[in-house]
C-alpha cells in the first residue's frame, strides 16, 4: 500500500501525473509479484492438492518453496499486469464516481467489481497454466507446454475452464480488499507530523503497512474455498458442480480451508 497513491479528485486521474501514478502501480506490483512468488508457488501446491514428496519436512519445505520455478516469467507478468490494473482502475473509477455524486458504496465497489472481472477472464488461460505446471509431478516444461497440451486435448475453452470460480473468487477477494483498505484508512490514526516534516513518511508507510495486512487477509481468507474449487478444476478437468460435490463428499467441509495457512501470507 505503500506505493499506491492517496485518493485525489477524478479530473486529475487525466492529468499528466496520473502516468506517474500508473507507473507507480505497476512497479510495486511487479516487485510484490517477485517477492512472493516462492510464497503463490506453495500456496497453488497446497490447495490443488498437489503432492509434495519428501524424506523430511525440509525436503518437503524445499519442493515447495525452492526452485524449479516454472512458468514465472508469466506468472510475474500476469500478477503484475492483473493487480495494476485492478487497484489504479479502481481507485481512479471510485475517484470519478464520487466526482458524479454517487454513494461511496457504488464508487467503491462497481469499478473494483467491473475491472476484476475483466482482468480474470483476461488472465485465465495464463492463471491454468501457470497452476497447472507447478504440480511437482507435471511433465510439461514451462507454460507453452502445458497450453498446447490444454488446447491440443480440451480445444479453445477448455484455457478458459474453471472461469466461473475464479471469477467468483477474484471479483469479492478484491471488493474485500479495497472496502477493507478504504475502512482501514477511515479508522486509524492521521499522521501527527505534518508533510514534510521529520516522520511524516514514517507514519504513512506505517499506516499503510496496516492497511494492506488487513485487505490482504480479509481478501485471501475470505476466498480461499472458490481457490481451492477452481485448482481442482483445473487438475481434474470437471465441472463446478462435480468437481464441489466430490470434494464434499472425499474431504467433507474441510476443504474449504485447504492451503489456506499458506494462501494469506
Amino acid at each position: 500500500e505503500g506505493w499506491r497513491p492517496r485518493p485525489r479528485e477524478a479530473s486529475r486521474c487525466m492529468a499528466p501525473g496520473a502516468q506517474v501514478d500508473l507507473i507507480s502501480y505497476l512497479s510495486g506490483a511487479g516487485l510484490a509479484a517477485l517477492v512472493n512468488f516462492p510464497l503463490w508457488k506453495a500456496a497453488a501446491i497446497g490447495q490443488s492438492g498437489f503432492t509434495a514428496q519428501g524424506p523430511t519436512f525440509f525436503a518437503r519445505l524445499k519442493v515447495l518453496l525452492g526452485p524449479p520455478y516454472k512458468g514465472v516469467a508469466a506468472t510475474l507478468f500476469g500478477m503484475t499486469w492483473a493487480r495494476a490494473a485492478i487497484f489504479y482502475c479502481a481507485d481512479a473509477g471510485r475517484d470519478r464516481m464520487l466526482a458524479l455524486g454517487a454513494s461511496p458504496a457504488a464508487a467503491t465497489a462497481l469499478p473494483a467489481v467491473g475491472i476484476s472481472t475483466l482482468v480474470q477472464v483476461v488472465n485465465q488461460p495464463i492463471v491454468r497454466g501457470t497452476i497447472t505446471i507447478q504440480d511437482p509431478s507435471s511433465r510439461h516444461a514451462g507454460l507453452v507446454a502445458a497450453l498446447r497440451h490444454i488446447h491440443a486435448t480440451r480445444g479453445v475453452s477448455g484455457l478458459w475452464h474453471g472461469t466461473v470460480p475464479a471469477v467468483a473468487k477474484t471479483v469479492p477477494k478484491y471488493v474485500v480488499a479495497i472496502w477493507v483498505k478504504d475502512a482501514m484508512q477511515e479508522l486509524l490514526p492521521k499522521p501527527t507530523a505534518p508533510p514534510g516534516a521529520p516522520g511524516h513518511r514514517s507514519q504513512v508507510l506505517q499506516a499503510s503497512a496496516v492497511k494492506s495486512i488487513a485487505a490482504g487477509v480479509a481478501g485471501a481468507a475470505l476466498t480461499n474455498p472458490l481457490d481451492v474449487i477452481r485448482n481442482e478444476m483445473f487438475k481434474t478437468d470437471e465441472a463446478l458442480g462435480e468437481t464441489t460435490r466430490r470434494l464434499l463428499r472425499r474431504e467433507g467441509a474441510s476443504f474449504l480451508w485447504r492451503g489456506v495457512g499458506r494462501n494469506p501470507v
